[in-house]
């Protein structure tokens, strides 16, 4: 039987040991007493939740998060948005893993087109030396290019990491020409080099978070693997080299949002609010995209803006 994409899923459809990428599992008991596992299934085309009653701890211990899985079962409403009820599940083995896995709105290859200018235009002979000993080792770079930019909110896709450094590296270049007092240079490399440390804080394949990922965060796995690489590079200028950490530590803007200091210099403003426009606008049209049951003005309830989307009335 053909597999059907999950954006192609609708209301009663019948699976019968559909293939999906298995992102997420949870086992729970309900108020009657009996056993719930919830999962969260995916291919490239998006991802929708499923449960299972009565799944046992065995069934549910032989499901790995990012592996394969085939479903049987129907796709049903919950809450306004579609959801599998699972008949039987079983671990399998998928083939080509690029049909499970999301991908970047932009093919890869162009976009390291666009990284490799954007590097070249970086003139400070510092910060050139910076972006090479980062970005240029082949490894870093291999990682980089296929890496998610989170798990679930914004840019959760292979080649997401890339396609977000790029959206904030664009903002950055706009706010170049609208402040000309901003080192053009510095701020470039603040956006190049932000979520570097998400290589090391998240599992290329589930997109889960790494044993550093949950102890250090990509604040500090970023900032670690920059400084560790200005220790590197003989005559670094050390003012140079406390601007570029102190920007990547300040990129989330506020303690409470992860960042143990606060933006201090233009550079690092720009950099933080670049990042903030370019991770909350892709995640409002991920938001907006996801295949549901919605057809009513207002999305369902998003976490990452803490509202309701608006959608537009009906044939506006």
């Amino acid at each position: 039987m053909p597999r059907t994409p999950v954006a192609q899923l609708g209301i009663n459809m019948m699976l019968r040991r559909q293939p999906f990428l298995l992102r997420e599992k949870s086992l729970s008991t309900t108020r009657s007493g009996t056993d719930l596992m919830r999962l969260v299934l995916a291919d490239r085309s998006g991802s929708i939740p499923a449960v299972q009653f009565d799944a046992s701890s065995y069934l549910y211990e032989s499901l790995a998060t990012g592996q394969g899985v085939e479903v049987s079962g129907r796709v049903e409403e919950f809450r306004g948005s579609l959801q599998i009820k699972i008949e039987q599940i079983f671990a399998a083995e998928l083939g080509d893993l690029g049909e499970y896995l999301p991908v970047a709105f932009r093919p890869i290859e162009e976009m390291e087109q666009e990284l490799a200018g954007l590097l070249a235009s970086v003139r400070r002979p510092d910060l050139q030396r910076l972006l090479k000993a980062t970005l240029g080792d082949a490894e870093t770079y291999a990682a980089f290019v296929r890496a998610p930019a989170a798990k679930f909110y914004h840019h959760a896709c292979l080649g997401g990491l890339l396609e977000h450094t790029l959206g904030v590296a664009r903002l950055v270049q706009a706010a170049s020409h609208l402040y000309p007092e901003m080192d053009r240079d510095l701020a470039l490399t603040l956006a190049l080099l932000h979520d570097l440390g998400k290589i090391r804080a998240y599992d290329a394949l589930s997109f889960d978070l790494t044993e550093e990922g949950n102890l250090w965060g990509h604040l500090y796995i970023t900032a670690s693997l920059v400084e560790r690489a200005i220790d590197g590079l003989d005559g670094f200028d050390p003012e140079l080299g406390r601007l570029v950490v102190h920007g990547l530590l300040a990129h989330h803007g506020r303690r409470e949002h992860g960042s143990p200091v606060v933006p201090m210099t233009i550079e690092a403003i720009v950099t933080h609010h670049a990042d903030a426009l370019d991770a909350d606008a892709r995640g409002a049209i991920d938001h907006l995209s996801r295949a549901d049951l919605e057809t009513e003005a207002f999305t369902g309830w998003s976490d990452m803006h803490e509202t309701r989307l608006y959608r537009g009335a009906e044939g506006s």
